[in-house]
């Protein structure tokens, strides 16, 4: 499917590392064509290692500030892409009764496995890699600005 909305809210648990990479590549891709935020059940810190692997792509998210679904002003989304099953939860009960669609797509936590840097850091960047092939597939091709 490539029908790209007007506005997109990517949620995960902290809002540390997938929803704000999702945030970030998608803004990368689809420039200010459409409107995109990222949010937590809960509030997490800025996680190093995604600012790092998201550097390596071009784009800076050490100005990232984690937030959550209710430090959301706007709750007018044409979709919400859901990262992990409590999140899907939590945004399908947002959305009840509004015209927002909810997509879940279920994407592994980094962090789980070795507490090794660079098995890591693979890690993370395989997150990364997995969520751009997605938005390149589910919205299309890129648009330049």
């Amino acid at each position: 499917m490539t029908d790209r909305p007007n506005s997109v809210l990517f949620v995960c648990y902290l809002n540390s590392i997938r929803s704000p990479m999702a945030e970030g590549l998608m803004k990368k891709r689809y420039g200010r064509s459409l409107y995109v935020q990222s949010a937590g059940l809960a509030s997490g810190e800025i996680d190093d290692l995604m600012v790092a692997v998201m550097a390596e792509k071009g784009v800076d998210m050490s100005e990232h500030h984690s937030r959550t679904l209710s430090d959301l002003g706007d709750t007018n989304y044409d979709l919400a892409i859901a990262f992990t099953e409590n999140a899907a939860e939590a945004a399908r009960a947002l959305f009840e009764g509004t015209n927002t669609v909810v997509e879940t797509w279920l994407v592994p936590d980094p962090t789980a496995g070795s507490l090794d840097v660079r098995a890591m850091m693979n890690n993370y960047r395989a997150i990364r890699d997995f969520i751009d092939n997605r938005l390149a597939r589910r919205f299309g091709e890129d648009i330049v600005e």
